[in-house]
């Protein structure tokens, strides 16, 4: 994806899910909070240590907000982040290619700020081998793409999905990348894998969770498209932005900027 401001809310959708279930001690009724940062770009200090002045949109800052959501006991919250979290600030850079016998600095920050899942994003492959296979064993959550195939094997090469539970309630996020990294990147970068069509993806994966684990919601975290895109659904096909499709290709999803709902 282009690169773009981290916006420090993505998305702060509340859903209510009214399943009439009187199954032991889970609710019928639970109000989940799904929010969801993406292209960070390394921004988790609250300065611009390019510029060299202060920032307002940065992973420090967006903790505090975090943290007054959380404090509300009347919702479930559910953290994402929708990639690109690998290139930018020189933070980030030091941890990538310089500092790399400890553990990675988006590491420590995401897993202190108790992400749930994540996607990885184009940036993130920019990295290379060695920084984004070692960020998947540092994360505490899993880091997610469907649709980036083992070659050898015809498997994901990283987690497709993971199952979150809140108060008896089961929630699959299934996370897809953006199959125009061989437009942008060279092969090393993503030596071993090939991306598949988002759209097929996304169609296979939502049979496989709704067979295997029946989800009471299930959530799809794309690199998503931008309003401009929107007329011209025809053409996309073969572009990075192929969250439309998939909203077109299933009714039932809500699509929102970079999640869905189903």
């Amino acid at each position: 994806m282009k690169k773009e401001l981290f916006i420090h809310l993505i998305l702060a959708t509340l859903f209510l899910i009214q399943l009439g279930c009187s199954e032991g001690r889970r609710p019928q009724e639970i109000h989940i909070k799904i929010i969801e940062s993406t292209d960070v770009h390394g921004a988790i200090f609250p300065y611009d240590f390019l510029d060299g002045q202060e920032m307002l949109n940065s992973l420090s800052q967006f903790h505090t907000y975090l943290q007054e959501e959380r404090q509300d006991t009347n919702q479930e919250v559910i953290l994402l982040d929708n990639g690109d979290i690998l290139q930018g600030h020189p933070p980030v850079y030091v941890s990538n290619f310089i500092d790399t016998s400890v553990i990675h600095v988006c590491a420590e920050t995401m897993n202190y700020m108790g992400y749930d899942a994540g996607t990885v994003g184009n940036h993130d492959i920019e990295a290379g081998h060695a920084v984004y296979d070692k960020l998947v064993d540092e994360f505490e959550f899993p880091w997610m793409a469907a649709n980036a195939i083992e070659v050898s094997t015809g498997e994901p090469y990283f987690q497709p999905y993971t199952i979150i539970k809140r108060k008896g309630f089961k929630i699959a996020i299934l996370c897809l990348i953006t199959p125009g990294i061989p437009k942008w990147l060279p092969p090393d970068l993503y030596r071993g894998m090939y991306f598949e069509d988002m759209v097929k993806s996304a169609s296979y994966w939502m049979a496989e969770i709704r067979k295997k684990e029946d989800p009471d919601l299930l959530g799809l975290s794309v690199l998503g498209s931008s309003s401009k895109e929107a007329g011209r659904i025809s053409e996309l096909s073969k572009e990075e932005n192929q969250d439309m499709l998939i909203a077109v290709s299933h009714p039932k999803i809500n699509s929102q900027r970079s999640f869905a709902s189903l």
